[in-house]
């Protein structure tokens, strides 16, 4: 696992862009067996379709060239027009299966006490469902009228939850097919999914709900294919770190900016158990999961327990330069104050924690040669050469 944190500004989604510029950049027969998928909560990654000219002459410096990604976007259904409208250069509409979606994910999504009587109704009435086979918000709605132990009070107040969810967007309706895994994942590729739509602080935490439901999916994929491959690998009597082909299910980089926001230091989102077993479970199965945040110090212990290699911008407060201590529990704190306060100011300077040497080294990150769609916006024009 790998951890990116920045105490202000963009830095973290800067560095995560060009970790997965760097992954597609890999030589074919790598990058072929690598699927990239960003889960965009700021809607700034789409730009990836797109070369960085304002970077040109920055980038001759560094021996690069501008270019950009084979990226495919995909936005959630009940907003593809608007994206379009917009001209944002989207390629295909998400949708979730309302079936995969538990009891305990609608009353964590509606926030709900798990005792709370409408959690009761949710939880009889999608057992019920469940027991029956495919079924979809629809269905959910007309069993909640027809239930008989409850008052209408509670019916009305859990019907019109699951009412507002039509606005979202997201689920798949009457002969519409849901969103598949491996529509999502292709090797070579990076797929962008944009949850920007979704208000961070809205009543329904609707982002953490879809990384959570599709997090699960990959996981379980990666598992299955897993165990294929070593079946294969066994019956060939090659070490599989060695096969070249292409793999039918490619190893999964999953990308997560403002971490803190789906795994919080003291609360839980729907998204908190599905990203807690990648981060514990993730590797054997060939799952590599990078999370971005400004905040380290209000995020989950385990990203700090669980991380292989950290690359922290510049951090002054308190609380994060201990939230960095508690990643490297072997290093004294001063010694990351000491290079933290070394660091030089120059854009892109950082440190880099390694938990497998044990060593913190100066880095400094490179310019992304893709359109990068996170600046902050100013109102000054820059200035013209002639």
């Amino acid at each position: 696992m790998l951890f990116s944190l920045q105490g202000k500004g963009e830095a973290e989604s800067y560095t995560l862009g060009v970790i997965a510029e760097e992954l597609s950049n890999l030589p074919k027969e790598t990058s072929q067996n690598i699927a990239s998928l960003i889960f965009d909560t700021m809607g700034i990654y789409w730009t990836m379709k797109f070369e960085n000219e304002k970077d040109k002459e920055l980038l001759y410096e560094w021996d690069l060239r501008t270019k950009n990604l084979p990226v495919k976007i995909f936005v959630p259904s009940g907003h593809y027009d608007s994206y379009v409208d917009k001209g944002i250069p989207v390629d295909e509409k998400f949708l979730l299966d309302v079936t995969e979606m538990d009891a305990e994910d609608w009353i964590i999504t509606f926030g709900l006490d798990i005792i709370h009587p409408i959690s009761i109704l949710i939880e009889r009435t999608i057992s019920d469902l469940k027991d029956q086979g495919n079924y979809g918000i629809e269905k959910i709605i007309a069993t909640l009228e027809i239930d008989k132990r409850t008052s209408n009070e509670i019916k009305n107040a859990a019907i019109g939850l699951f009412e507002a969810t039509s606005t979202w967007g997201v689920f798949a309706e009457k002969k519409e097919d849901a969103t598949k895994v491996s529509d999502l994942i292709s090797g070579g590729k990076t797929s962008i999914l944009d949850l920007s739509v979704y208000n961070s602080v809205g009543a329904f935490n609707v982002r953490a709900m879809v990384i959570s439901l599709i997090s699960r999916k990959i996981f379980n994929q990666r598992m299955s294919a897993r165990k294929k491959e070593e079946v294969e690998s066994i019956s060939k009597g090659l070490d599989l770190s060695n096969m070249q082909e292409k793999k039918e299910n490619p190893l999964v980089w999953i990308f997560i900016d403002e971490a803190h926001e789906f795994l919080p230091l003291n609360k839980k989102t729907i998204a908190t158990d599905a990203l807690i077993q990648l981060l514990r479970e993730g590797r054997q199965p060939g799952i590599s999961l990078v999370l971005a945040t400004q905040q380290p110090g209000q995020i989950h212990r385990d990203v700090m327990t669980q991380s292989d290699i950290v690359i922290s911008h510049k951090v002054t407060s308190q609380s994060d330069l201990t939230a960095l201590n508690y990643i490297m529990q072997s290093y004294l704190i001063e010694s990351i104050n000491n290079y933290m306060n070394n660091l030089p100011s120059i854009k892109g300077s950082a440190i880099i924690l390694d938990d497998n040497s044990e060593r913190i080294y100066p880095m400094r990150v490179r310019p992304r040669f893709t359109w990068h769609g996170g600046e902050a916006p100013t109102a000054i024009k820059a200035e013209k050469s002639l």
